[in-house]
């Protein structure tokens, strides 16, 4: 999943730079994604950000690969994920989260996002002061 960045970064292959992120919506908080495989803004987050708390990956599309993180420098000690199979509705699951403030970084995939779940995502995420990456098909 994440160690497809392997063949799209530059010098260092774990270090990101000149990342076009054209395909994003983004505000200090939430970064909604359409391409579903450009984890570059979310990998680029976890190296430079301040945030040590816990990285939680809600419903991916595969099993994170700890290796990449270890090679890249993130603590895969930090690192949660809650399996697709148990998760009902990612969206309300997220906004939960999101409001528990146990984490310093939520990460989903889903099918759709309206402009009102995204301001409601906005909102949750900025009640705890948490980061949140949404990847989105359409």
């Amino acid at each position: 999943m994440l160690s497809t960045l392997l063949t799209t970064t530059q010098a260092n292959p774990y270090l990101l730079r000149d990342y076009d992120n054209s395909d994003a919506k983004s505000n200090a908080l939430v970064n909604v994604h359409y391409q579903e495989n450009n984890y570059q803004a979310l990998l680029e987050h976890i190296q430079t950000g301040q945030d040590h708390g816990w990285i939680l990956f809600l419903a991916p599309p595969g099993k994170p690969n700890t290796q990449f993180f270890q090679k890249a420098g993130i603590d895969k000690s930090r690192v949660l994920m809650i399996d697709s199979s148990k998760v009902g509705d990612n969206l309300s699951l997220l906004s939960t989260l999101l409001k528990s403030s146990n984490y310093c970084t939520v990460v989903t995939w889903v099918n759709e996002l309206s402009e009102t779940t995204r301001l409601t995502i906005e909102a949750d995420a900025k009640s705890t002061n948490t980061s949140c990456f949404v990847y989105c098909k359409q």
